[in-house]
């Protein structure tokens, strides 16, 4: 069985009625570079909620806090 977790809060996913966010943190890194893109997408998409790189978020306030965390380590 596949256990969710906010990437933010760390809370389990425990309805699955209720609307997460579902997004893509990948880091692309070269020889003279390293490239961070954060994608959210529109809707929650079961078949693609375990992919390499997804981000899993209970909430919009999650959402706001999972950005600010990445700004704080891009820093």
């Amino acid at each position: 069985m596949i256990e969710i977790t906010c990437d933010a809060c760390g809370k389990k996913w425990t309805d699955p009625r209720t609307e997460w966010i579902l997004g893509y943190d990948l880091q692309v890194e070269t020889p003279s570079a390293l490239q961070r893109s954060i994608r959210f997408l529109d809707r929650w998409d079961n078949r693609r909620a375990l992919e390499l790189g997804a981000i899993h978020l209970r909430s919009e306030s999650c959402r706001e806090a999972y950005l600010e965390q990445s700004r704080a380590t891009a820093a």
